[in-house]
């Protein structure tokens, strides 16, 4: 069959089929300047084409635990630039359970502390998530999901978010972050 049929067949340019030919992905000739291909080849290139490909998975951006956060903390005298680094502490103890623990997370929530316009209720929210802290843990412990005293248990305690809510970064926030952090970790 001609180039013309071929790519009505395959559903593809008559630029594609030629493409093909070019290439050998299928069976064909050229006779007079003009291919003429094979349709047993032609059939076998659909069948490849038309085969499901894999779902294409997304996947969860990288959270860069190497991130810096710089604000103006107040002093006495005027202000001074803090730089804020998360740090990942990862210990086993004793009884064989691992404990990593996050802290610094302001770096981790730039976009939502620079879209604070309040200078003060952004180094606020800034000194808070320094002081915020994610713990994973393999240990396991009874009880329910709760928050107490600004600390949440999570997944029977394999999961702990210590952190003051404000406004702009309320726990919900951090409680996903924590969650992402622990599969980004476990990956």
């Amino acid at each position: 069959m001609n180039t013309t049929a071929a790519a009505t067949q395959a559903n593809v340019t008559v630029a594609t089929v030629r493409a093909w030919c070019r290439r050998g992905v299928v069976a064909a000739v050229k006779v007079a300047g003009r291919w003429v291909i094979d349709s047993v080849s032609l059939a076998a290139r659909i069948a490849i084409g038309a085969r499901k490909r894999p779902a294409r998975q997304e996947t969860a951006p990288v959270i860069d635990l190497t991130a810096t956060y710089t604000y103006n903390a107040p002093t006495p005298t005027g202000s001074e630039p803090t730089t804020i680094t998360p740090t990942v502490k990862t210990r086993t103890r004793k009884t064989g359970f691992t404990w990593t623990t996050i802290t610094g997370l302001a770096p981790l929530f730039a976009d939502q502390l620079n879209a604070i316009t309040d200078e003060g209720d952004r180094i606020h929210a800034a000194i808070l998530l320094e002081t915020s802290q994610i713990t994973i843990t393999d240990q396991i412990e009874d009880g329910p999901d709760e928050i107490v005293n600004g600390i949440a248990f999570l997944d029977r305690g394999r999961l702990r978010v210590k952190h003051q809510s404000t406004r702009q970064v309320p726990m919900d926030a951090v409680i996903d972050l924590a969650r992402r952090i622990r599969t980004q970790l476990a990956a």
